[in-house]
């Protein structure tokens, strides 16, 4: 048996000698003579230190040298059974070398990325609770383009600062996708006040008189206008539907004043004095039982009467419509504020004090609208409007007042 300083030939076998914590290791047979075998594995020694060389020149010449760290964990579980005689030791000892240099390069780079991304959690902290959707989101997607492209943190960092890391951005998506549902629910919403009020608009069509049809429109482009804001595109689809049924209704109307016999004044006048005696015998009780929206169609359907007695018997309709109504709403009121056993006398007590309570503000509102009647500037026909706004006003105050007395009287 032929030993040498690293290998040796046993029983026609090829032996490299141990090193380190690493046991003898057959790597061949001879073939041909002994010093042909051995020269040849000596020579194949040359490819391990080729390995150990090469990834030490591409360390090197990285910048990225963390990379290359399970390489070099790889030759050390590899090397040692390579199948050549030389100086394995001393390759080990360029691959601790190497390890411990990488060891701290990546230690290093693991604490850079810490501080980067402790940094970068604390950025996200505040725009994450941000309402400026637009803005937050461009802030967040920049924040996790910066996160993605820092490398790892030590081991014992990791599950807490990627833990909060997954769990802002959770709660930041999870915040915009609930802000725009809601807004989503709450344009449809607004849409469904357009498609109620296009269906209300609907009762145009039943109106008779071109007057009242015409002050119908006014009034409901008023509410149109007080309707909440919607999108651009579902705004005109509404509008125009609303439009259509205003165009239908006038043509309607024009079409039936033109054919529609007119009646003489003296007839229109007893029609309405009819209506007000109507009016009055329902007005007598405190909880009025009449359908008061019959009256007011059937008053419209009725033509002019004489302009010596139309102000006046206007005027009585006018208040007797009124207190018929506020009766109404009145005791809608009460039954919704009053307790089940209430006696007549709880009743009527609860009803007063509602009254007052409404009187009250109407009176506060006469009083508001007296005050700043001076600073509205009288442009051709507004005056008659401030006027009419004025007395429907004070009807209020009076209609409650005379419905209070009445009230202590009973």
């Amino acid at each position: 048996m032929e030993k040498l300083v690293y290998g040796y030939i046993k029983d026609g076998k090829v032996f490299r000698k141990a090193f380190l914590d690493f046991p003898d290791l057959e790597i061949g047979e001879v073939k041909g003579s002994e010093e042909e075998s051995l020269s040849y594995y000596e020579d194949r020694f040359e490819l391990a230190e080729k390995q150990v060389n090469t990834v030490s020149e591409k360390i090197s010449a990285n910048t990225n040298k963390g990379s290359f760290l399970m390489k070099v964990l790889h030759l050390k579980e590899t090397l040692h059974q390579f199948d050549a005689i030389g100086d394995f030791e001393k390759l080990y000892g360029q691959l601790d070398v190497l390890e411990a240099e990488l060891n701290a390069y990546v230690e290093a780079n693991r604490h850079k990325n810490l501080q980067i991304k402790t940094a970068l959690l604390e950025e996200l902290k505040t725009v994450a609770k941000s309402s400026e959707w637009k803005t937050a989101s461009l802030g967040v997607k920049e924040i996790q383009t910066k996160w993605t492209k820092t490398g790892a943190v030590g081991v014992d960092q990791k599950e807490a600062i990627e833990g909060a890391y997954t769990e802002l951005i959770k709660f930041f998506y999870d915040s915009r996708a609930a802000f725009y549902a809601d807004l989503d629910k709450m344009m449809a919403e607004k849409e469904e006040d357009y498609v109620s009020f296009v269906k209300k608009a609907e009762a145009l069509k039943k109106i008779d008189g071109l007057n009242e049809l015409k002050t119908a429109i006014h009034t409901y482009t008023e509410e149109w206008k007080s309707l909440p804001k919607i999108k651009p595109t579902q705004h005109n689809l509404f509008w125009q539907a609303f439009q259509t049924t205003i165009k239908a209704a006038l043509n309607n109307a024009r079409k039936l004043d033109k054919t529609k016999k007119k009646a003489s004044t003296k007839d229109n006048l007893r029609a309405k004095e009819a209506l007000i005696e109507k009016l009055v015998e329902a007005n007598r009780t405190v909880v009025p039982s009449i359908q008061l929206h019959q009256i007011q169609k059937a008053w419209k359907g009725i033509g002019p009467v004489d302009k010596k007695v139309s102000d006046a018997i206007f005027e009585q309709y006018l208040f007797l419509s009124d207190s018929i109504s506020e009766k109404q709403f009145l005791n809608s009121l009460v039954l919704k504020k009053s307790k089940k056993d209430s006696s007549e006398d709880e009743l009527k007590k609860l009803r007063i004090r509602l009254l007052r309570g409404l009187m009250e503000r109407d009176i506060n509102e006469l009083h508001t609208f007296e005050e700043n009647l001076g600073k509205f500037s009288m442009a051709k026909g507004l005056d008659g409007l401030l006027e009419k706004k004025l007395n429907q006003q004070k009807r209020k105050v009076e209609v409650k007042k005379g419905i209070l007395q009445e009230l202590k009287n009973s």
